[in-house]
């Protein structure tokens, strides 16, 4: 789950945090939770396409150099300045 935090439709009406978080606790299986701060609704598709892109190598491929984003020692999305709000629960 990726969002933004740039304006008031993003973080009002679109996935405001509280539900964004109820959200991540419903899902069972493994999951990812951040939004980008400073960003719009409208650049989550650029912003976030990174992430997006590595988290689909690693599951679909396999590609342990992509799953470098989510786990390991220095897990990059957890380090990342640019997000808030971060949540990993990969069992």
């Amino acid at each position: 789950m990726i969002a933004g935090t740039g304006d008031d439709f993003e973080t009002q009406l679109v996935i405001p945090i509280e539900k964004m978080i109820l959200m991540y606790n419903k899902i069972s299986s493994p999951k990812v939770m951040m939004r980008r701060i400073g960003a719009g609704h409208g650049q989550m598709l650029y912003s976030a396409d990174g992430y997006v892109t590595a988290w689909f190598m690693w599951q679909l491929q396999g590609d342990e150099e992509a799953a470098k984003a989510f786990i390991g020692e220095n897990v990059e999305i957890m380090n990342n300045s640019l997000y808030q709000d971060q949540k990993l629960d990969l069992k």
